[in-house]
């Protein structure tokens, strides 16, 4: 005892030091066998695309513009740049385009614009053709009479076919999308100066993104209470939802646990009168919880926010152990004390305890490491629990024994009514068919309007505020679809590059074709090396191709010799500057703008592959985009990918998987049961219930118009692991052939059923889908064991038989219980 409680308390110090808890919803995709796509999925939700936050800053809504609005606008968003370029949590920043940045981009692009003529074969040969040759003569004679004029003087005679301020017209529009550039600030068509940032960690971890949050919004008061202007700050960003998420996880968490401990303790004053046996009850309570934490904590790094609130209701499993002892002990005392009661029920306590673990550790093979977390959390707790009944409870149960005092009045009425409960069940055997036919006619009723809903958003419930001004922020950036993209997985970034060419080219042809409104590719930034190389063999012998040029120019009113520095910049770029490549773009002031077109993959051979994604909007015909990418005989390996139908999909998949997982638990559980007892009869009395009140429980949600989810599956296990521990418990108390014993189990499992539904209870009041999700499929189906368990012990079972005078009398029920 003595070692459990130094276990406990340097558990107890392990869990406090590195106690953290996620709202990371990646925690419930899918991984394993669907490969790089759900991986895909996984790492998208950890990736740029999820770290970047949008600010817009402007004035209020319905304020009046002053004269010097916008410079309070620009003001404030640089000093929120300023402040985010100085907290450690923030990655990068980007509010504009600074002078510097424009060096280093013509540094870039500038001595490499021959590789950047043509991004297509025809459209290639046909600019460098002596048509095409005459065409941009004349673009350069309509430049040179714009206001522009002065720069295209300095560009045109080593660029007369205006190659580089081609490619910045590209960057420009790949960079900022509708925004306009103001003072080398990004602003809105409506005035709002926008500020990206993003954060070096993952958005769903709490302990990074509250505390810049807080500093974010502080910072910003302080702005708002120097300026003129009223001024407002609105957000776009996956950080916020998370933060928001946890933090009702946590009061759901705070809120159950609270009100449940609170229950369970008045419960047990009610029942036992002594608060010596509610600090008892904590024992094995507190063990399951603390090792399930300390497990979690070992093999996963941190807690999700639902293991947590499905960890506070264990409440109601691990607290059946004690009950039962208790129960027992009060009620059907033994002479050598607490652990002569406990040995008498011990086959029980095991049996049930091993039902439960073994239902649990068949989900530790799904594919959601989520689910995969669940199961080990309560495995664990309910093996500790269980544990720390057996080798605990008894000797502290026994210290200070002696005494007498009188059996408490309602648990001496609870007795009695047990027992004149099984007196009528037996009495009306027959009739008693009518429950499990009954729940058979419910679930028939059920079934054709059975359906699934296999959305990972179904998870999570965002906050209306939150949602729209989301959506607003989303509405004026004009970003693209969340989750809908093309992916061109290759080997390599060349790979990979040259294969996005191609994909960029079908896009440019299904918007022209109605099938997607808009899209933003690598393309407008990085061409693959093969068609860079393309571009730059297209001109051919350097001296030739100019005196082609110059013949063309001169007949569109050029001098002669013009652009004889051609050659030389020709030759240089042959020589000396090779093509762009990733690793060089990202090393530039670009790089946060692509960052999130690229993502690494593991390969199916254990290597890693490159991933290059273009960024859809407004996608009207998916079929039509899909099937132009599958008719292109070199994209293999390319998707269309929507990560919410992907999803989807892997979670009908997988809930599957959970169900036959579950009926394998099953079945074990069911060869267990049918081991111990080696008769069928006793075996169905202690496997049925669980099956039937799982069944109704189903059917019930079904009929309130719920559709099934993965917790709904997954919770469906601790309804049939509780329905198996309350038959185990009465086919263990009938098979001692005492109709006290009987008694006294069916009035623990009351107690039981009363502090299962306390737990659960408040969780299916919870606002969180998943939390309702479980609360609402345990609460039904741990009352629905509690009908179902007496009914199949006296239908299946030999029960023991009860006297007409015991009917209103339990048998032996000691007026001097042990304290």
């Amino acid at each position: 005892m003595l070692l459990g409680a130094a276990l406990l308390g340097l558990m107890g110090l392990f869990v406090g030091l590195r106690l953290e808890l996620s709202s990371d919803i990646t925690h419930f995709l899918a991984a394993g066998d669907d490969a790089r796509l759900a991986m895909l999925s996984r790492q998208l939700a950890e990736s740029e695309l999820t770290k970047t936050t949008i600010l817009v800053v402007g004035p209020e809504e319905g304020a009046a513009p002053g004269e010097g609005s916008q410079a309070e606008v620009l003001a404030a968003a640089d000093e929120l740049a300023a402040f985010l370029e100085g907290h450690g949590e923030v990655a990068w920043v980007r509010s504009g385009w600074e002078e510097d940045q424009s060096e280093a981009i013509y540094a870039l692009y500038h001595p490499r614009r021959f590789y950047f003529t043509a991004d297509d074969e025809d459209a290639l040969a046909a600019r460098l053709s002596d048509a095409g040759l005459e065409a941009a003569a004349a673009e350069l004679q309509r430049q040179l009479r714009l206001p522009t004029a002065a720069l295209i003087k300095r560009l045109a005679p080593t660029d007369p076919l205006l190659l580089y301020p081609a490619s910045l017209e590209r960057l420009e529009d790949a960079r900022a999308g509708p925004l306009e550039l103001v003072d080398g600030h990004f602003m809105t068509a409506e005035g709002d100066a926008v500020v990206f940032f993003s954060t070096v960690h993952s958005p769903f971890r709490a302990q990074h993104q509250g505390p810049l949050q807080d500093a974010l919004s502080e910072r910003f008061a302080a702005i708002q209470a120097s300026a003129s202007t009223p001024l407002r700050l609105r957000q776009s960003g996956v950080g916020r939802f998370a933060l928001r998420a946890e933090a009702h996880i946590r009061g759901d968490i705070t809120r159950i646990s609270v009100l449940s401990t609170l229950g369970v303790v008045l419960l047990f004053l009610i029942l036992f009168r002594r608060p010596r046996m509610v600090l008892l009850a904590s024992l094995p309570l507190g063990a399951g919880v603390l090792t399930a934490m300390a497990a979690a904590l070992l093999l996963f790094g941190r807690i999700h926010g639902l293991t947590m609130a499905f960890g506070a209701s264990l409440i109601g499993i691990c607290i059946d152990y004690p009950v039962h002892l208790f129960c027992h002990h009060t009620l059907e005392p033994d002479p050598e004390g607490a652990s002569g009661t406990l040995r008498r029920i011990r086959p029980g306590l095991i049996l049930g305890a091993v039902t439960t673990v073994a239902g649990f550790v068949g989900l530790g093979w799904t594919s959601f490491p989520g689910v995969r977390e669940i199961a080990v959390f309560a495995g664990v707790g309910v093996s500790a629990a269980l544990l720390a009944t057996l080798t605990m409870l008894p000797p502290l149960m026994d210290l200070g024994r002696g005494g007498a005092r009188e059996l408490p009045a309602l648990q001496r009425r609870l007795a009695e009514a047990s027992a004149r409960l099984i007196g009528a069940l037996q009495r009306r055997r027959r009739a008693l068919i009518a429950l499990p036919v009954g729940t058979l006619i419910v679930v028939a009723v059920a079934a054709p309007q059975l359906t699934y809903l296999d959305d990972v958003s179904a998870l999570t419930q965002p906050d209306a505020d939150l949602l729209a001004e989301d959506e607003a922020v989303r509405a004026l950036v004009s970003r693209m679809d969340a989750g809908r993209m093309v992916v061109a997985i290759g080997e390599d970034d060349e790979a990979a590059l040259r294969k996005n060419d191609r994909v960029h080219r079908h896009l440019v042809e299904a918007q022209a074709a109605g099938e997607v409104g808009e899209f933003a590719s690598l393309h407008a930034f990085l061409w693959s090396r093969q068609l860079q190389e393309a571009n730059l063999a297209a001109y051919g012998e350097a001296g030739e191709f100019v005196a082609r040029l110059d013949s063309a120019f001169a007949r569109e009113g050029f001098r002669p010799g013009a652009f004889a520095e051609l050659e030389q910049a020709l030759a240089r770029v042959e020589g000396e500057v090779p093509p762009l490549d990733h690793a060089t773009l990202a090393d530039s002031p670009l790089a946060t703008a692509v960052a999130s077109m690229r993502v690494e993959l593991d390969a199916p051979d254990g290597g890693t592959q490159v991933g290059i994604l273009s960024l859809l909007r407004d996608v009207s015909d998916a079929e039509a985009l899909r099937a132009r990418l599958a008719a292109d005989a070199e994209l293999e390996d390319v998707h269309l990918f929507d990560q919410r139908a992907l999803m989807a999909e892997l979670y009908g998949r997988h809930r599957a998987q959970t169900l036959r997982l579950v009926g394998v638990g099953l079945f074990a559980v069911f060869g267990m049961i049918l081991l111990r007892y080696r008769r069928l009869g006793p075996a169905l009395a202690a496997f049925v219930p669980a099956l039937l009140a799982a069944a109704l429980t189903v059917a019930v949600l079904v009929l309130l118009g719920y559709a099934i989810t993965l917790l709904h599956v997954v919770s469906l296990l601790l309804v049939l692991s509780m329905g198996v521990d309350y038959g185990v418990f009465l086919a263990e108390a009938n098979a001692r052939a005492q109709a006290a014993e009987v008694a006294a189990t069916v009035s623990s499992l009351l107690a039981c059923c009363v502090t299962t539904v306390l737990a659960f209870g408040l969780l299916a009041m919870s606002p969180n889908p998943a939390l309702r999700a479980i609360g609402l499929t345990t609460g039904v189906g741990v009352l629905a064991s509690l009908v179902l368990a007496p009914t199949a012990l006296v239908l299946f079972a030999e029960a023991p038989k009860l006297k007409d005078s015991q009917a209103s009398e339990p048998p032996s029920l000691p007026r001097d219980p042990p304290p």
